[in-house]
């Protein structure tokens, strides 16, 4: 069943979850509209910076492996990469096995670029948490993250 066929039972007082999920992905494409325009001029594109976030997280892979990962045709990982190599961001070095296959890692630039970046956005975050909201809100908002992270979470 598709998303948009399926039924929300509304009852008194509760939201539509429908409507509720709207609005969250809605919010969801704003924050990362907006912690993207903060570390806006790095050039890095969103499907470089994926990329790179993911060879931190997962460390060194194959192309194959980050195109399935980021579910884009191997052809475009391999122009992705490219880019991401020619910046200096992105190293090949030879897989153990299979001599046919590379495997991308990181380089020490590209590592910092990637923690520029967070910082970056992390510090739009703390200033918009202390300028708008009040305590109270705040600690709404970092409930709500445990509850978002429960949402995320990968079956």
């Amino acid at each position: 069943m598709r998303p948009q066929d399926q039924q929300t039972t509304v009852s008194a007082g509760q939201p539509d979850l429908a409507e509720v999920a709207s609005k969250l992905r809605a919010l969801s494409g704003q924050l990362t509209r907006r912690l993207r325009a903060a570390s806006e001029g790095d050039g890095i594109t969103m499907s470089q910076a994926a990329v790179l976030s993911r060879l931190v997280r997962k460390g060194p892979a194959t192309t194959v492996e980050l195109a399935r990962a980021e579910r884009v045709r191997p052809q475009s990982m391999g122009a992705t990469l490219a880019a991401l190599e020619e910046a200096g961001l992105v190293q090949r070095s030879p897989h153990p096995s299979d001599r046919r296959q590379m495997i991308m890692s990181l380089t020490e630039q590209g590592r910092r670029k990637i923690e520029e970046g967070r910082r970056i956005k992390e510090s739009w975050i703390v200033q918009a948490l202390r300028d708008r909201l009040d305590d109270r809100e705040r600690a709404v908002v970092i409930e709500a993250i445990e509850l978002l992270g429960r949402l995320t979470e990968e079956d």
